[in-house]
């Protein structure tokens, strides 16, 4: 599945619900995406004669094409968003990225990213750590919370790193997820129910290893924040822990620990000699 270099292809002008965009028929490579343009790949149905009937983040199979947009797009929590008739219209122009760029100025608008958190490397992060690895990682504090009989929301915040990282802009953001995520009818937030069956979905790609009780971890990002929501539908006991931290230090910190993964992965593979 060969993807390639964003800056070097040539795109059709297209809108995407009112959105100006790009779009190729190609595979692009997501690492050589410049910041301020986001990507999207597009779903076909053989059903409805080829036509595109979805919107993701990526597309293993049937998949139609590429778009690139300097407005994000928010995605349910299901990861796809559903084409209608107009959706997805194309101009008369062509562009570079680098002229598509130009033409358009960097979006304010902020969305909201969920993602099941299939690499283990971060569910350490679903737990508190020492202060020092706050430091690290640039922990904020944590929520932790339960759903009561089923439907009810109880939460409490626990800070970290004495609070000095929990600003007016975080409190903003972290209300702001939290409520989207209740709104959300396939979020585990949504109430006990709905957090046991997407525990029950999930839970081969990112249950939680050694844990005390059967948990799963879930990874949401808005723009300035990253969130590692660790998730128990056991009645009784405590069923989140939503883990918050500077999304910049995270990215970093996931980086490496990717790093070494790779690298501990390298030795092993290597014939003893």
């Amino acid at each position: 599945m060969s993807r390639h270099d964003a800056n070097r292809l040539t795109y059709d002008e297209v809108t995407i619900f009112g959105v100006p965009a790009l779009f190729t028929d190609l595979r692009v490579d997501r690492s050589t995406v410049p910041d301020g343009v986001y990507r999207y790949e597009v779903r076909y149905s053989d059903e409805y004669g080829g036509e595109p009937v979805e919107l993701a983040r990526g597309i293993l199979v049937d998949f139609f094409g590429t778009v690139l947009t300097r407005e994000p797009i928010q995605l349910p929590i299901s990861g796809g968003l559903e084409l209608n008739d107009g959706d997805l219209d194309f101009e008369s122009g062509c562009f570079s990225l680098a002229e598509f760029q130009q033409e358009y100025p960097v979006s304010e608008k902020q969305v909201i990213d969920f993602f099941v958190a299939d690499d283990t490397v971060l569910h350490d992060l679903c737990y508190s750590q020492t202060e020092e690895q706050d430091k690290v990682t640039g922990c904020i504090g944590h929520l932790r919370g339960d759903f009561g009989s089923g439907k009810q929301f109880f939460t409490t915040w626990w800070p970290h790193q004495n609070d000095m990282l929990n600003t007016p802009e975080f409190k903003t953001d972290i209300d702001r997820t939290v409520n989207w995520l209740r709104e959300q009818p396939d979020s585990p937030l949504r109430d006990f129910d709905t957090m046991k069956r997407c525990c029950t979905c999930y839970q081969q790609s990112c249950a939680i290893k050694d844990a005390i009780l059967p948990s799963c971890a879930f990874l949401v990002e808005s723009k300035q924040y990253a969130y590692m929501l660790r998730c128990t539908p056991t009645k009784g006991e405590y069923n989140f822990y939503m883990y918050c931290y500077q999304r910049d230090t995270f990215e970093k910190y996931r980086a490496q620990l990717k790093a070494k993964a790779r690298s501990l992965a390298k030795k092993r593979a290597e014939p003893e000699r």
